[in-house]
């Protein structure tokens, strides 16, 4: 009782005397300063008057309502005070304005009133404050604050959505509320959303919010109205955001409509080389025509177009007929470009392999590789050499005549030794044909093999004007040669001279292979790659459907254990043609399935390669969410798992076996009757537990790589993913553990992020040798042509600790030299511009194909196919900014170089980039850094400073500081020397040393 009696006690009562003051309604005076109570008194008695039967005291009233609204909102950082008096005020108002007031301006200005205390009381589901406006009057938007006008672009957006979407039943007003209070007001026609739309966008481009207007614009489908609303002081932050939102859209249809009002903004005010950019996104061809021939001849810009489209593959020739545009369209002048930047960065000295290996920093009491793998050693050294010496036309092994490498390697090691000279004179066409000559008529089939194979290596991203390469593999019938490898080499060298071209020469002379029945698996699989890169991204159905035709008619091959690159390249092919497409590959998926069936290892490979392929860049969710749970799937079972384990050093090739028993049909598909090709598979008994779980882990291999390939157009998704990998590591089956590292390094090619080296340097340690052997190969794609020191260092001591490992070896040595390809001076990474804009697509062709050879390594890099490591050469391209003049000659300038600085969509005019530091061309870009113009000396016409880039010489410049004029008086003054006969100097310098005269004269 005691106890309870102690809340009564003296101690209670405060509480209760001071629960009031907290409690207290906001209308209290005590609440309220002075100033406060007034602005409320008077607010309150305006709103009575507002309800006057007077329409004078009403309009007066309801004006002063407005002056004091407009006053606060004009700069609004909080909820303005009138505002918040007015708000007891709402309601009451509303059911006025509804019920009791008439027709007439002062029901108008009340509307507008009320449209502006919607913005923070209303109901925004109803979109009250949008439709009080459309019943108010024609006064500007923006008079009532620009917080005002981003409120009302959001009811806009959601309004429209609501008109479009919803039943005409359903568009009217939503029920009353339960309080009673709500008003019934007429929703918002086309019509006056698209008026009121013109209103606000003007004012919000104006107001420095280009961003808001474009998201206005998309939400209510009428972009074409920037076109109208851009100019030379606005273009860039509209187009940047655009772009930007390009990576964030879908469908396919609303992307190609968002770079096309960029590509018309930017044609518009005069940007050509921006427009071109945005066209060959777009792959349209008819606007890079367009975009092209409206640039004035022999000019400075056409001349920078004419280099962006041989950086992108393509060749006007039926547009220019230029002699001075066509070199730089075709890239004769890259190997000269390339040899100049190696000359002023003193690297043209050849190195050896031993040079990369460098033994003499390992430890000399470690073992070391045996002598019985000389022949592997050497052929490591082959490639190794090939890679570092990349470009540079010379070495100290192949193009040494008294080292005679070639022939201290055996069989297929000697094809790959004689198409190294093709790596080793990359991009030189015109002098690098005739050193691979005296290899073309060897007595040994391998070494004309590989010289036909470095015909198209020259060649790879250059095109001459009387097609040297078609005419050299045509000859002589290589392409039909009764010997394997020479048809092989010479079906592969066409495919790589000619990716990206669309030839049709190529097409007419390899389709008839392709559809041979009699040709060996790997010839058709080669000839199925060269014509899929030649046709990147094409989606030509001249080619598609005899490759269904092929897939349909080997998927139940007997043996695919001894041709290892059909289950590997025919699905690739295939994927590579359609390449980008997204959705317009939806019917050629269907039609996969139903000819080559969704129940065997090749159509099932077939279905989802050719998938991961179509969406290839898109950053699609749905597409990363599918093959997530893809992965995610534990195919093995307890009565297969040893099985898996000893079959799992290729995702195909485990699943020979069932493809050799699998039937066409099964009683849970019915694709079988779809498809002559399956006609007698019926017969056949139904997939074991064993076969279903190989072709499950084939299809997850694939789809771990399709998760990187979807995610690398976008740095966001790429980081999410790259968390998604880990848990794969953790929980995901053994053939995942195995493909993650090589969808590491396909996501961060060429840029070796801290993180990712690390998380690779730990797995090239794994327990599972295939895990380590494809972290080693990671290691090397991540920092290829960085000559990145830590991960240099790393793969140092991995060659120490798998010295008696010959495969993991031999691995290493291949990491080491795409590490240090080119000496250090190429990228791989197949995007390129200002936020990775634009993409290669025959680059991207040629790391897919490397990357798909490594689901297999035994049968392929590790076999007898390792000439495919080759096909990186399509994706090397020099990462370096070279400067020229109108005339294509060089012209050093003064450039900044630093970290490149995502600008979309921030206020002001802020840098590009940051932590820069300033050197004269030529420079080296390491990834994700950006380059600028350091003077106003020159100018540029380049829509990025990025690989080649055209100059002008401004003529508004003034040099101030005179240091031009004493660095060109120094040039004449040297000039002169050079002509002077050395006895007159020798006479002039006596005459300077004769005495104190010349002293004195001095």
């Amino acid at each position: 009782m005691a106890g309870s009696e102690q809340p009564d006690k003296k101690p209670a009562p405060p509480p209760p005397e001071n629960a009031p003051k907290k409690a207290a309604p906001p209308e209290q005076q005590d609440e309220l300063s002075e100033e406060d109570q007034a602005l409320k008194d008077k607010l309150d008695m305006l709103v009575i008057r507002a309800k006057d039967v007077d329409q004078g005291v009403q309009k007066l009233a309801l004006q002063t309502i407005r002056t004091e609204i407009r006053s606060a909102t004009s700069s609004m950082t909080s909820v303005p005070k009138p505002l918040k008096f007015l708000r007891p005020h709402f309601s009451p108002l509303k059911i006025y304005y509804a019920t009791e007031m008439p027709k007439g301006d002062n029901r108008v200005f009340l509307a507008d009133i009320l449209s502006v205390l919607a913005m923070t009381m209303g109901d925004s589901s109803r979109c009250e404050s949008l439709r009080f406006k459309l019943q108010g009057g024609d006064e500007a938007p923006h008079l009532w604050g620009h917080e005002y006008v981003r409120h009302l672009a959001g009811e806009i957006a959601s309004e429209y959505q609501n008109i479009v979407e919803m039943d005409a039943e359903m568009r009217d007003d939503t029920p009353d509320q339960p309080n009673g209070d709500a008003v019934k007001l007429p929703q918002a026609t086309i019509p006056q959303i698209m008026n009121l739309v013109d209103d606000v966008v003007p004012f919000l481009v104006k107001s420095n919010a280009e961003p808001e207007a474009v998201d206005l614009l998309m939400e209510v489908d009428s972009l074409p109205k920037l076109n109208d609303l851009a100019d030379k002081h606005n273009y860039s932050r509209i187009c940047l955001y655009l772009k930007a939102c390009a990576d964030y859209v879908l469908p396919q249809e609303d992307i190609d409509k968002l770079l096309k009002i960029a590509s018309d903004i930017y044609f518009q005010v005069g940007k050509l080389p921006d427009a071109m950019q945005v066209a060959i996104r777009r792959a349209d061809m008819d606007s890079i025509r367009s975009i092209y021939q409206s640039s004035e001849p022999k000019s400075a810009v056409r001349l920078q177009l004419a280099l962006d489209l041989g950086r992108a593959g393509i060749l006007l020739d039926d547009v220019e007929k230029d002699d001075s545009m066509l070199p730089a369209m075709r890239n004769e002048k890259l190997t000269d470009q390339f040899k100049a930047l190696a000359k002023d960065l003193d690297v043209l000295e050849p190195k050896t392999p031993e040079d990369i290996y460098k033994t003499h920093l390992l430890d000399a009491r470690a073992p070391t590789a045996s002598a019985t793998d000389s022949a592997r050693g050497n052929l490591a050294k082959t490639f190794v050499n090939a890679f570092v010496n990349m470009g540079f036309g010379t070495d100290k092994l192949m193009l040494d005549n008294e080292s005679r490498w070639i022939y201290r390697n055996r069989e297929h090691g000697m094809m790959s030794a004689a198409a190294s000279v093709g790596m080793i004179l990359l991009w030189d066409v015109e002098t690098g044909l005739s050193d691979i000559d005296k290899y073309m008529h060897a007595e040994q089939d391998f070494v004309r093999a590989g010289a036909l194979l470095a015909v198209g290596l020259v060649s790879a991203n250059v095109r001459h004007e009387v097609d040297p390469a078609l005419a050299i593999l045509q000859e002589d019938d290589h392409i039909n040669s009764t010997k394997a490898p020479i048809r092989n080499g010479a079906i592969a060298g066409l495919g790589l001279a000619y990716a990206g071209t669309g030839n049709e020469t190529v097409k007419e002379l390899l389709l008839p292979i392709l559809t041979d029945k009699e040709m060996s698996a790997d010839t058709v699989a080669l000839a199925a790659l060269s014509l899929g890169l030649c046709f990147v991204g094409t989606l030509d159905g001249d080619v598609a459907i005899p490759l269904l035709d092929v897939l349909s008619e080997r998927q139940s091959a007997s043996d695919v254990t001894k041709e290892a690159l059909q289950p590997i390249l025919l699905p690739l092919a295939l994927g590579l043609l359609y390449l980008g497409s997204q959705e317009a590959a939806e019917v050629m998926n269907e039609t996969i399935a139903a000819m080559v069936g969704s129940n065997t290892l090749l159509g099932r490979i077939t279905s989802i390669t050719f998938e991961v392929c179509a969406y290839c860049g898109s950053g699609d969710v749905r597409k990363v969410q599918k093959f997530l749970s893809i992965c995610g799937e534990h195919a093995s079972t307890e009565e297969n798992d040893d099985a898996t384990d000893s079959n799992s050093s290729s995702a195909p090739r485990t699943s020979s076996n069932a493809q050799a028993n699998s039937p066409g049909t099964n009683a849970d598909n019915g694709d079988g009757g779809e498809s002559g090709a399956q006609e007698g598979n019926s017969d056949e008994k139904p997939l074991s537990e064993a076969e279903k779980a190989h072709i499950a882990s084939a299809e997850q291999a694939v789809a771990v790589l399709g998760l990187a390939m979807i995610a690398m157009g976008e740095e966001l998704g790429a980081e999410m993913l790259i968390r998604s990998f880990g848990h794969l590591l953790q929980y995901g089956d053994p053939v995942i553990r195995k493909v993650v590292p090589l969808a590491i390094g396909l996501l961060s090619i060429s840029d070796p992020k801290l993180t990712l080296t690390d998380m690779l340097s730990k797995f090239t340690h794994d327990s599972d040798m295939e895990v380590a052997q494809s972290a080693i190969i990671g290691l090397g794609l991540i920092g290829a042509g960085t000559n990145n020191s830590r991960i240099a260092g790393i793969l140092r001591q991995l060659s120490q600790y798998y010295a008696k490992e010959g495969p993991s070896l031999f691995l290493v040595r291949i990491a080491q030299g795409i590490l240090h390809s080119a000496k250090g001076l190429v990228t791989m990474n197949p995007f390129y511009g200002d936020n990775r804009f634009l993409q290669s697509r025959t680059a991207l062709g040629g790391i897919l194909t490397v990357l798909f050879s490594c689901l297999d390594m035994k049968g392929t890099i590790l076999g007898k196919n390792h000439f495919l490591l080759y096909y990186l050469a399509l994706a090397a391209r020099p990462r370096m900014v070279y400067t020229v003049d109108e005339n294509m000659e060089f012209k050093a300038a003064t450039v900044r170089v630093g970290q490149a600085v995502d600008t979309v969509g921030q206020a002001g005019r802020p840098k590009s980039i940051t932590g820069f530091q300033t050197h004269t061309t030529p420079v080296l870009l390491a990834a994700g850094e950006r380059s600028e113009m350091a003077t106003d000396e020159f100018v540029t016409v380049a829509a990025s400073m990025e690989g080649v880039v055209v100059l002008e010489k401004n003529p508004e410049w003034v040099d101030e500081s005179g240091l031009t004029a004493a660095a060109a008086a120094m040039d004449k003054l040297e000039a002169e020397a050079a002509k002077k006969p050395p006895q007159e100097e020798k006479g002039e310098a006596a005459k300077g040393d004769g005495g104190p005269s010349s002293m004195a004269t001095s």
